[in-house]
């Protein structure tokens, strides 16, 4: 089996082989859920063109974006290396498709496996690395460069410039009013970095949204580099 997950493809032969009988290859519609505030985490999800989101939830329900985990990384390391229930509300942000192993095989295994122990514990890292950064972006920057830095990384986990996403999805990722989202999208456009239909955007320069993008976008890129390399030796 050929993966495009970049945490599957440094796993050694030998793990790959005892995980196989427990890997499932799934597709994904937007908005499935995986995981809910509190439950059980019975997989662990390795997506290969699926962006996605984790996100917390307020007490009224309004939501607001954590992380976003592409072909990149994974979702449920964590609570199916500890066995906890999930902290996050975790779903589909853009459909694709991506490899679902058993939570209770891969815990298993990493008891047998401390390199691959390391490499998931490496790739949870990254990922608690991400929503630091994103604690501080939401707090510090302005709406146009926090949106420059969300449609650049959901652009790196898909692979393409054209994103399925509206305005109104883009403003509970991001945890603002619409009219705000689409006042900075409007900016974004008027600068020839974007143009967006109903139900549609696409990045037109992406060198032009990155300069544009705040500080984050670069920081998560360079942890990520710092963090997962070291994993492959096994």
């Amino acid at each position: 089996m050929l993966f495009r997950n970049r945490i599957l493809t440094l796993v050694d032969k030998a793990d790959l082989v005892a995980l196989m009988p427990h890997m499932t290859e799934v597709t994904w519609g937007p908005g499935v859920s995986l995981y809910e505030i509190g439950g059980p985490v019975t997989e662990v999800h390795f997506p290969s063109s699926a962006g996605l989101s984790l996100v917390a939830v307020m007490a009224d329900g309004v939501e607001v974006e954590c992380a976003t985990v592409g072909y990149e990384g994974a979702v449920g390391l964590l609570p199916a290396l500890s066995g906890a229930p999930s902290s996050s509300r975790t779903y589909v942000q853009l459909a694709g498709s991506g490899i679902s192993i058993s939570a209770t095989a891969l815990r298993d295994q990493t008891a047998r496996s401390p390199a691959l122990l390391e490499l998931l514990l490496r790739s949870a890292q990254t990922l608690v690395a991400q929503e630091e950064q994103s604690v501080a972006c939401n707090a510090l920057h302005t709406i146009e460069r926090r949106l420059a830095r969300w449609l650049l990384i959901c652009r790196d986990r898909l692979n393409t410039p054209v994103l399925p996403i509206t305005q109104e999805y883009l403003a509970i990722m991001l945890g603002v009013q619409r009219t705000t989202v689409s006042g900075a999208a409007g900016v974004l456009k008027d600068e020839g970095l974007i143009r967006y239909s109903r139900g549609q955007l696409e990045i037109l320069d992406h060198d032009g949204l990155r300069h544009r993008a705040c500080e984050c976008y670069g920081a998560v890129l360079a942890m990520h580099a710092r963090i997962l390399p070291a994993a492959s030796g096994g």
